[in-house]
């Protein structure tokens, strides 16, 4: 047997379905069994009964005409070997007095006076080779008065024939039923085996480094069919967050390298003031600013890997989000102000839901921060929670800056994702996607879209940004 084929009949596919096709063989085994003994002795039990009732008849005899009557009986029956009884009338001296046996079975009867023995047939008119073989006969004796033996008997010899070509059929059928089993279950696990290979070939292929491979499907919803599509998904996520992090690391390069740069400027700066201890404390002040913006990327950076980690998780609980939205909107109205903006909020009591309070916070305040810092002076700004028509719990921010376009809605909760118009302005364009990560670990949903449009014809199509949650399960009461 080859390395492969021994290989095979190793693998859990065929060892489970060989296990199955023996239970299925053992089943049938034990179904055809029953079939056979209830066949049996529903066979046997009539001709005892056939056998009884003759007795009972000869009997009945007996007390009428005696023992003359029962041997008259017995001649006229067994005269020509025609008879269907097997007879045989014994003298108190053991001599035979009539019936078509030559003498009693010397076999002890069971606990009922039943007798299972073999028999040949006397000769009638001839000796066929048909008389000569041995014949399964059942048959009971009783004692008559004076010291008389009186058998009766059936041949069943036929029947047990029968039967033992039942039990054979019976063997036959479930050593067939074993090997159709193994051979079914040899094709079936083949094929199983061979869809499994593809997906191991897949897994050997990613480990060496090629991610754009991906299990084969054959669209049918069995359980390989639904383990290459979740397959095929992590390989998705595996593939878009190793491209994730080369563009990470390049713009982390790209975006740490401008301020480095301005704070070694501004340090050497510094070094050049010899006497104007004010300018070098302006420069060492900015130089600090400029620590202060890297610090704030690392830890943003960071935070966001616990997010996607997700360490927050334990820290879910029920809570009322209206006050995280009422206490945002205080906290924010003032700040439109200043700037010129004006702000509204509206706010549904009642709701509840999972999470962790600080994080939700914390993806609301950067929302708002980005409609404060984008919307020009005069626009507006609005806060929103209610429960939509679909049952979800809904943040919403809306604003009527220069919004996003929708081919780069998608593009833009990446890490250190800026657009080109924002990138006069302060940011590490990583707020957005600490937006999304914490969405993400809520099992909520992030949204995008156009905002309520032009105003006054001054302003841009705006932006909404919508962070949806499920309602969290009513507390059941003890």
């Amino acid at each position: 047997m080859s390395h492969r084929g021994a290989a095979f009949l190793r693998t859990t596919a065929f060892r489970q379905t060989l296990l199955s096709a023996g239970l299925f063989a053992l089943s049938s085994f034990v179904i055809l069994a029953f079939v056979y003994v209830a066949s049996a002795g529903m066979m046997m039990r009539r001709a005892d009964d056939a056998i009884l009732e003759e007795m009972e008849a000869l009997e009945a005899r007996f007390q009428v005409g005696g023992i003359r009557d029962i041997n008259r009986y017995i001649l006229q029956r067994t005269v020509g070997g025609g008879a269907d009884y097997l007879y045989l009338l014994v003298h108190p001296s053991g001599r035979a007095l009539s019936g078509n046996l030559s003498g009693l079975p010397d076999i002890q009867p069971d606990d009922e006076g039943r007798l299972q023995f073999t028999y040949r047939r006397p000769p009638a008119g001839g000796t066929t080779e048909t008389d000569k073989d041995d014949r399964a006969g059942r048959g009971r004796v009783i004692e008559l008065p004076s010291g008389y033996r009186l058998f009766v008997g059936l041949d069943v010899d036929e029947e047990n024939r029968l039967v033992g070509r039942m039990l054979n059929t019976i063997l036959a059928a479930s050593a067939l039923a074993l090997a159709l089993g193994v051979a079914a279950g040899i094709f079936v696990s083949r094929r199983f085996v061979r869809r499994l290979d593809g997906i191991n070939a897949v897994a050997r292929s990613v480990k060496a480094g090629d991610l754009k491979r991906r299990a084969p499907r054959n669209f049918t919803g069995d359980e390989l069919d639904e383990l290459s599509e979740n397959f095929n998904a992590m390989l998705d996520r595996v593939e878009a967050l190793m491209h994730r992090m080369r563009h990470t690391g390049d713009s982390i390069a790209h975006d740490l390298r401008t301020p480095l740069t301005r704070m070694r400027n501004r340090l050497d700066e510094a070094l050049r003031e010899d006497g104007d201890i004010e300018a070098r404390e302006q420069a060492l002040e900015r130089a600090v600013a400029d620590t202060d913006e890297l610090l704030g990327i690392f830890n943003a950076i960071l935070s966001l890997s616990r997010l996607e980690a997700g360490e927050s998780r334990s820290a879910m609980s029920r809570l009322d989000p209206a006050e995280i939205a009422i206490d945002l909107a205080e906290l924010y109205q003032p700040v439109c102000e200043d700037e010129g903006l004006s702000f509204d909020s509206e706010v549904q009591q009642g709701l509840r839901m999972m999470g962790d309070r600080g994080l939700l916070s914390q993806a609301l305040a950067n929302l708002l921060d980005n409609a404060v810092k984008y919307t020009p002076s005069g626009g507006a700004v609005a806060l929103r929670l209610r429960q939509t028509a679909d049952g979800l719990i809904e943040f919403s921010v809306t604003d009527t800056g220069p919004g996003v376009p929708e081919a780069d809605r998608e593009r833009v909760v990446q890490r250190f994702v800026r657009l080109d118009n924002s990138r006069t302005l302060p940011g590490s364009g990583l707020g957005l996607s600490l937006v999304q990560a914490i969405s993400d670990i809520h099992n909520g949903l992030f949204r995008i879209e156009e905002g309520p449009g032009l105003v006054d014809g001054e302003h841009g199509p705006g932006l909404r940004a919508s962070l949806s949650f499920p309602v969290a399960a009513k507390e059941s009461k003890t």
